[in-house]
């Protein structure tokens, strides 16, 4: 991998100035799980690599549910490693130069989600004409109506789709829980259209899998982040997974739903979790939700 060099030179060059051994295999062990994830979404060179692609991947850490101190951790040995780069001059800007640990309260919170113009302008950058861009539409569909994680959304079988009852079974949400979600009438006629197609991304045995990519594997969670970040490019705003399911929140929110409602459609085990998306709703809900609290409680 054309990333591991420089992270061999580095930690080569620590370890023989002030890095113990067990120090050395601990800062190589993180910066290799990070190369990892880099060339996996198509870095090849570190000079690649943005603050935003190092944000996402410590939101990461975060999702697969690392605690705070070794968020830190993996943070300190990250900017060390940016600023080694910087002034080996193998990048023109250190891309870790700004990373920080979001406290845990504030991780599922964006700051600030899409607007529903903004969400109705990244579907309209995507064609609904052939398998792949109805593939790419009932993703997207998925993320925003229903609020799935992407993961959540890629891991999806045919099988988990039931149109006629218009539901979406999430088999392995976060935690391992299982939720049913309902499906919109536009999600609907977008999910029966790409069942049509999809044999046409079939490459040997069909293993079941909901998204497929073009050698008919199981679509990769990171193909739709990318996607994502293109379409956000040409928007001229920034769009990722996350914040389709950050922005579904909101938006129901601000409309009146219920947060109880909220917590069960985000699959959250925790209302307070929930709750977090009440700050960037308006003022008379916070005071509806305080005031149901006590009542809340109880029940």
């Amino acid at each position: 991998m054309s990333l591991i060099p420089d992270i061999e030179a580095y930690v080569a060059e620590r370890a023989a100035s002030d890095w113990n051994p067990r120090s050395a295999g601990s800062h190589r062990h993180t910066l290799r799980r990070l190369a990892i994830w880099l060339d996996q979404r198509g870095h090849r060179r570190w000079a690649s690599v943005s603050g935003s692609d190092l944000d996402a991947w410590m939101l990461a850490q975060h999702e697969r549910g690392l605690a705070r101190n070794s968020r830190d951790a993996f943070a300190y040995t990250v900017r060390g490693f940016g600023a080694w780069l910087a002034a080996r001059g193998k990048v023109l800007r250190d891309p870790a130069v700004d990373l920080r640990v979001l406290d845990d309260d504030e991780i599922d919170l964006p700051p600030a989600p899409l607007s529903e113009a903004q969400v109705a302008a990244v579907f309209d950058a995507i064609p609904r004409d052939g398998v792949v861009g109805l593939r790419n539409r009932l993703h997207l569909d998925l993320l925003y109506s229903c609020g799935l994680r992407n993961a959540e959304a890629v891991a999806l079988d045919v099988a988990d789709l039931d149109l006629d009852a218009r539901i979406v079974l999430v088999r392995h949400g976060k935690g391992d829980r299982a939720r049913m979600l309902p499906l919109l009438a536009a999600t609907l006629t977008t999910a029966a259209e790409y069942l049509a197609l999809r044999r046409d991304l079939l490459r040997g045995p069909d293993t079941g899998a909901l998204f497929l990519n073009g050698h008919g594997r199981r679509l990769p969670v990171w193909w739709m982040q990318r996607f994502l970040a293109a379409i956000g490019l040409e928007l001229g705003f920034r769009v990722h997974p996350h914040l389709l399911r950050h922005s579904i929140a909101v938006h129901l929110l601000r409309r009146g739903a219920d947060i109880r409602h909220i917590q069960q459609f985000l699959g959250h085990a925790d209302l307070e979790t929930t709750k977090i998306y009440l700050r960037l709703v308006p003022g008379h809900l916070r005071e509806d939700y305080d005031r149901a609290m006590p009542v809340l409680m109880a029940t």
